[in-house]
């Protein structure tokens, strides 16, 4: 039953917040009328300890021992630190994830603490396992959970954008002087992200009416179409991906309108994305 005292943009919100959590009625009004908006609503709920673990503040030593020892089954014989790339690849085939092509291993690379991609230390390892819902405490059990951490990446707009920028961090390497992606790495993983999220109902991709507060109005109106226009004119660009337009291709995605009429060329975007909208109007002028 509807809770009360609900206008009808705070009930659009809560059933996308539920449809995204599961969470009851009652819980999602509460964090939907405390943060206003779909975006903030959804990053305070997973960061609430209470929420995020089914009300377990901690994991219990129990949990935790067999989460070592997961750990201690995959990590390298040469660097007893970390797992490398072969007991990543081990875990891959345990967890029945594609590397080259499942997200997930993003949303693990993240949850988890990974600083560089295929290696993973012990604590954040153990402790990113442990923080997810359901006492995950063996392969098989965190294997059923990855089908949840799919959907919500793509139809949970704080933890997409979370995902999508320690993605840059781990494809870019580890060398601190690297601040761009190769051209062909970042349209792959543009080509992984965005289609499935733009798909999704509801989609973390969904347009903003308000960028200053994220307040929700919608699916995306950025279509497949254009995505595949922004590959073929980054391509035609040839130049490596800067982490700014990384970043604000996601802005861009979320604020604008079906016909690019609402583009503020005068606002703070790359010039990358003003020319992008010019060789959008080319393009459909063409047609």
């Amino acid at each position: 039953m509807p809770l009360p005292g609900l206008n009808s943009r705070e009930k659009g919100v809560i059933a996308d917040f539920r449809a995204i959590t599961g969470a009851n009625e009652k819980d999602a009004s509460k964090f939907v009328k405390k943060y206003k908006n779909l975006e903030a609503a959804l990053d305070n709920y997973y960061n609430d300890s209470a929420s995020a673990n089914g009300g377990t503040s901690t994991p219990s030593k129990g949990q935790e021992k067999k989460l070592a020892q997961i750990w201690e089954e995959h990590k390298d014989p040469s660097d007893s630190k970390l797992i490398k790339i072969d007991g990543t690849m081990a875990l891959c085939e345990e967890l029945g994830i594609d590397p080259e092509s499942d997200s997930v291993l993003f949303c693990l690379a993240t949850d988890l603490g990974s600083k560089v991609t295929g290696e993973w230390e012990k604590e954040p390892f153990v402790k990113g396992i442990a923080s997810y819902p359901g006492n995950i405490d063996s392969l098989a059990s965190l294997k059923s959970y990855l089908p949840t951490l799919r959907k919500k990446l793509n139809t949970d707009p704080a933890y997409f954008k979370k995902v999508y920028m320690h993605v840059f961090t781990l494809a870019k390497g580890p060398d601190p002087s690297t601040r761009t992606l190769q051209l062909d790495t970042a349209v792959a993983l543009w080509t992984t992200f965005i289609p499935p999220a733009l798909s999704s109902n509801p989609s973390s991709l969904s347009r903003t009416s308000d960028t200053d507060t994220g307040s929700n109005s919608g699916p995306p109106q950025f279509t497949r179409a254009d995505f595949d226009l922004w590959i073929e004119f980054i391509q035609k660009k040839g130049k490596a991906v800067s982490k700014d337009t990384w970043s604000l291709l996601i802005d861009f995605i979320r604020s604008i309108d079906k016909e690019f009429k609402e583009y503020d060329d005068e606002g703070a975007w790359p010039s990358t994305i003003d020319d992008f909208v010019e060789f959008v109007g080319t393009s459909r002028n063409s047609k």
